[in-house]
């Protein structure tokens, strides 16, 4: 549990063994039901988080309509970041999509290993520019590729995710309708069944 999460720190501000153990004791193993809320909007945002197991999906609330910013999966970290950061309230909603299993580290954790070790202030800033990067990357995948293509994209890093995120999650992610998707998934299925060696019909 502890190795996965050292290992992506560690890609990002090499850590000596004592920080390691400093970070591990601050630690918190948490584990939640599916549809647990972890965080509300309007909310201070006071931990960051490190998916062991499940799935988490941040939305917001946009023209009464319940939209899905991004999904959180194993081995990667689920934060309201700025709010975290900053101290300001949340404009996400965090709830957990499947039963799930988390690292838990506390803004006043965080904030006495700072006191202690200035390597953690720069981890902070690395992982504040991650998530700022990902933000940008999925407008940039908004603005320059289609609905289809952004389905497809999502179905080549996760191809698992239709069996474990509902649809109108799925949908409300990628930009379009469920009923869209629903089109999209009917279209794909029907291509796979297509064997790879057939042959158009002729006539003779």
């Amino acid at each position: 549990m502890y190795d996965t999460l050292l290992r992506r720190l560690n890609q990002l501000v090499l850590l000596t063994p004592p920080q390691q153990r400093s970070l591990c004791k601050a630690l918190q193993v948490v584990e939640h039901p599916k549809d647990e809320v972890l965080l509300e909007a309007g909310q201070v945002s006071n931990h960051i988080y490190f998916m062991t197991e499940g799935i988490l999906r941040a939305s917001h609330q946009h023209e009464e309509k319940d939209v899905t910013r991004w999904f959180c999966f194993e081995g990667h970290f689920a934060a309201a970041h700025f709010s975290f950061v900053y101290r300001q309230p949340s404009e996400d909603r965090l709830v957990l999509v499947t039963d799930s299993k988390l690292l838990a580290l506390s803004h006043t954790a965080l904030q006495q290993l700072s006191d202690q070790d200035p390597v953690w202030i720069d981890l902070n800033r690395h992982l504040l520019e991650h998530y700022y990067t990902t933000s940008l990357e999925r407008v940039l995948d908004f603005q320059t590729r289609s609905a289809p293509e952004r389905y497809q994209r999502l179905l080549e890093a996760r191809p698992d995710i239709e069996t474990k995120v509902p649809l109108g999650h799925l949908a409300s992610f990628l930009g379009m309708s469920q009923e869209t998707l629903s089109r999209l998934r009917r279209k794909r299925k029907k291509q796979q069944q297509v064997p790879k060696n057939a042959k158009p019909n002729s006539k003779n």
